[in-house]
C-alpha cells in the first residue's frame, strides 16, 4: 500500500488535504484583508454596495438572500469576501456548475486577477454552462438602447434603457438577432392604481433578463411606436467579458424595484460599473434616475462613441404620408380597409412609382392598425396578401423614406430640473415669483431630445412675494401634470389627453385668494398643420377641493383650446383658452386667455413673457409675467 501511494504521488503530485486547503484559504484571506480588497470599488460594484442611510456602513441593493454566501453579506462586504473565498474551495460533486466558482464567475475572475490563485492548490472549475452561454453571446461590442418616452404606459413615461450585445460577424442587417440585457419589474401584467403604488414603494421584484433584440424592436418600435436610439459604447473586450460574467451571476438575484430610483436605467448603470468600476455612474442618482439622464451620464463619462437612430413604424408611416398628396393617402387608406382592390382602375391610372408608394403606405398602415395606439384592430390576411403580391409585381425600388436622426439626441437636450425667477403683476398688484421643479419637460421647453407634444411635470412649485403687502406665500404646487399631444391626420387618429393633480390659488377679490386643491383631466384631438404650427381642442373636467365650498368639492367642465407656433428655432409662441362651468353649490363661469412666449437663450436657459386675462368667481383681471428659467 505504501508503494502504491508513493507511485501515485510521483505521477500526479501530492493530493491536497482539507488541512492544506485551510492553510491556503487562511493565506488568501489574510492577504485580502491586508490589501483591503473589500473596500475596493471592484468588489463594491460586484456586490452593488451603497452607503447605508442610517449608519456609517454599507448595504447591498440586492435583496435576494441567495446572492450572498455570508449570512451578513448584505451589510458586511468583508464577511462576504471571506465567505466567497471559502466557497471557491468547495465543489458540488453532483453538479460542478452549481459550485461557487461557477455561480459567481465575476467574483472569481477578479479575485483570481488580484490574488493570483495557485491552480494546484485551488483548481479552477470548467464552468461548462457559463462557457456555453458566453460562446452563444459571442460578444464583440455593447450598445446602450434607449426607446423614447411612451406616455400611455406609466412605467415608460420617461423612456427606457437596455443593453445590446453585438456579436462578432453581425452587421446592420443581422443586428436584430443580437441579444439584449434588460432590467424590469416582475409585475404579473398588473396595471392601474395598484401597479403605480407598488412600483413607487418597491413592492415588485426587479430582475435582469436576456432576450433577442428583434423582440424588443417589435415591442417598442412596431407595437408601441417608439423611436429607438442606439449608443455604441467603447468598452474593451475585457470589460465586456467581466460585465457578462456579472450578468451571469445576477441571473438568480433580484432587487426591490422602484420606479423613481432603482429602476431599469439605474441598474443598467450598475452593470457598467461592474465592467469599469471607476465610473461611479450610479452615485449621480441618489433620489431618482430618469432614463434620458442616465444616457447623459454615460455620454459624459466618455463611454459613447457612436449614435444611431431607428425610427418607429409610426414615424416612418407619418413621413410616407407627409411626402404624398392627400389623394394618394386616401387611396392607401381605402386599400387597407378593403374598399379598393390593388388592381382597380384607380390604381392602374397612376404611375408605377406612385402605386409602389401607395401600397407600401397601405402595408405600414395595416400594421399600425394592429398596434395598441389603434386598439389592436384585426387586419384581414387576405388584404395584406393581395397588397404584397401586387407590390412584388412592381419593378420599382423600395420607397421607404430616409429619416435622418434628429440633431439632438436624448440625453443631449435640456436637463430635467429647473428653477426660475420672474417679475409680474396680477390685478394691479406687483409680485416677484420663484418657481422650481425636479422634472421633467414642458411643451414650452426646447424640444431637442424629447418627444414632441409631450409634457410631464412633477412637483412644479411657485412661490410669490408681494412687496406692497410684504407677504410671501405659495401660489401653486402641481404634484403631477401630464399632457400628450399626438397629431390627428387622415390615417392616424390618436387621442390626445391630459391629467393633473395639485393646488393653486384663485381670486375672489384682491384680499381673498384661497388655495384650492385641484384634480383635472381632459381628452381631445390635436393636429400639426406644419412642422412649426399645431393646435389642440380638449373637453376638460376639473374637481376643486376646499373647505370654503359647502360640499367641499366643486366640479367643473368646459373646453380648452391651444395653438402653438414656432416663429424660429428660438422663439415659440402659444395662445390658450380654458373655460370651466362650475355647477355645484354656486354656479360660476371661470375662464382664462393666456398668451405665452418662450425665447431660448441656450440649451439650458430660456426667457419668457406671459400675458393673461382671467375671470375667477365673477372677477375679471389682467396679468403679465416676465421670467428667466435655468435647467440643471
Amino acid at each position: 500500500m505504501l508503494l502504491c501511494a508513493f507511485l501515485l504521488e510521483s505521477l500526479i503530485g501530492p493530493v491536497p488535504s482539507a488541512a492544506d486547503d485551510g492553510v491556503y484559504l487562511a493565506h488568501l484571506t489574510e492577504r485580502a484583508h491586508r490589501e483591503r480588497l473589500a473596500e475596493r470599488p471592484e468588489w463594491r460594484a460586484l456586490l452593488h454596495d451603497k452607503p447605508h442611510l442610517l449608519s456609517k456602513g454599507v448595504e447591498s441593493l440586492v435583496d435576494a438572500d441567495s446572492f450572498f454566501l455570508a449570512p451578513a453579506g448584505k451589510n458586511d462586504p468583508v464577511a462576504e469576501l471571506d465567505a466567497t473565498l471559502a466557497g471557491f474551495f468547495e465543489t458540488n460533486e453532483s453538479d460542478p456548475d452549481a459550485s461557487a466558482q461557477c455561480v459567481f464567475v465575476a467574483r472569481y475572475h477578479w479575485l483570481n486577477q488580484v490574488l493570483e490563485f495557485d491552480p494546484d492548490r485551488l483548481p479552477p472549475l470548467p464552468c461548462r454552462r457559463f462557457q456555453r452561454w458566453l460562446e452563444e453571446m459571442n460578444p464583440l461590442r455593447l450598445t446602450l438602447i434607449f426607446p423614447a418616452a411612451y406616455l400611455n404606459n406609466p412605467a415608460s413615461m420617461f423612456g427606457h434603457t437596455l443593453l445590446r450585445i453585438d456579436a462578432r460577424g453581425q452587421d446592420e442587417q443581422t443586428r436584430l438577432l443580437a441579444y439584449t440585457i434588460n432590467y424590469a419589474a416582475d409585475t404579473d401584467r398588473q396595471r392601474g392604481v395598484q401597479f403605480a403604488l407598488k412600483g413607487l414603494f418597491g413592492a415588485y421584484h426587479g430582475r435582469f433578463s436576456i432576450a433577442p433584440y428583434y423582440l424588443k424592436v417589435k415591442t417598442y418600435g412596431d407595437i408601441e411606436n417608439r423611436d429607438i436610439w442606439e449608443y455604441g459604447l467603447n468598452l474593451t473586450e475585457a470589460e465586456i467579458s467581466q460585465l457578462l460574467r456579472h450578468v451571469w451571476e445576477m441571473r438568480l438575484a433580484w432587487f426591490d424595484y422602484y420606479f423613481l430610483d432603482e429602476n431599469c436605467s439605474y441598474h443598467l448603470l450598475s452593470l457598467l460599473e461592474a465592467a469599469r468600476p471607476g465610473l461611479r455612474l450610479t452615485d449621480r442618482f441618489s433620489w431618482w434616475a430618469i432614463p434620458s439622464e442616465t444616457v447623459r451620464a454615460v455620454a459624459e463619462a466618455g463611454l459613447v462613441d457612436d449614435v444611431r437612430f431607428r425610427p418607429a413604424r409610426n414615424t416612418v408611416l407619418q413621413e410616407r404620408a407627409r411626402l404624398m398628396d392627400s389623394r394618394l393617402q386616401i387611396t392607401a387608406k381605402r386599400l387597407t380597409t378593403g374598399e379598393l382592390e390593388p388592381d382597380s382602375d384607380l390604381m392602374l391610372r397612376i404611375s408605377p412609382v406612385e402605386q409602389t408608394q401607395v401600397i407600401e403606405l397601405a402595408l405600414d398602415y395595416a400594421a399600425y392598425r394592429q398596434s395598441p395606439r389603434f386598439g389592436r384592430e384585426e387586419q384581414s390576411a387576405g388584404i395584406v396578401s393581395k397588397l404584397l403580391k401586387t407590390r412584388s409585381r412592381l419593378d420599382v425600388p423600395d420607397q421607404t423614406p430616409v429619416i435622418p436622426a434628429p440633431e439632438i439626441w436624448p440625453g443631449e437636450g435640456h436637463k430635467p430640473a429647473r428653477a426660475g425667477v420672474g417679475y409680474g403683476y396680477e390685478d394691479r398688484r406687483q409680485f416677484l415669483e420663484l418657481t422650481m421643479s425636479p422634472a421633467y419637460h414642458d411643451i414650452f421647453d426646447p424640444e431637442g431630445g424629447f418627444a414632441r407634444g409631450a409634457r410631464v411635470s412633477l412637483m412644479n412649485t411657485a412661490l410669490r412675494y408681494y412687496p406692497e403687502d410684504n407677504r410671501a406665500r405659495v401660489e401653486r404646487i402641481d404634484v403631477i401634470d401630464i399632457m400628450s399631444l399626438s397629431s390627428w391626420s387622415r390615417l392616424l387618429r390618436p387621442v390626445s389627453w391630459k391629467a393633473g393633480l395639485g393646488m393653486g390659488r384663485k381670486y375672489r377679490d384682491a384680499s381673498d385668494s384661497p388655495l384650492l386643491g385641484r384634480i383635472n383631466g381632459g381628452i381631445g384631438i390635436s393636429h400639426d398643420f406644419s412642422q412649426q404650427t399645431s393646435a389642440y381642442v380638449f373637453t376638460e373636467g376639473t374637481l376643486e377641493l376646499s373647505d370654503r365650498f359647502r360640499y367641499i368639492v366643486a366640479p367643473g367642465v368646459g373646453p380648452s383650446i391651444g395653438i402653438l407656433h414656432d416663429f424660429s428655432e428660438r422663439w415659440r409662441s402659444g395662445l390658450f383658452f380654458l373655460g370651466q362651468l362650475f355647477f355645484l353649490d354656486e354656479w360660476r363661469k371661470d375662464y382664462e386667455i393666456v398668451s405665452r412666449n418662450r425665447f431660448t437663450i441656450n440649451r439650458q436657459s430660456i426667457a419668457g413673457l406671459d400675458l393673461a386675462w382671467k375671470c375667477e368667481f365673477g372677477n375679471s383681471y389682467p396679468g403679465a409675467k416676465l421670467y428667466w428659467q435655468l435647467y440643471f
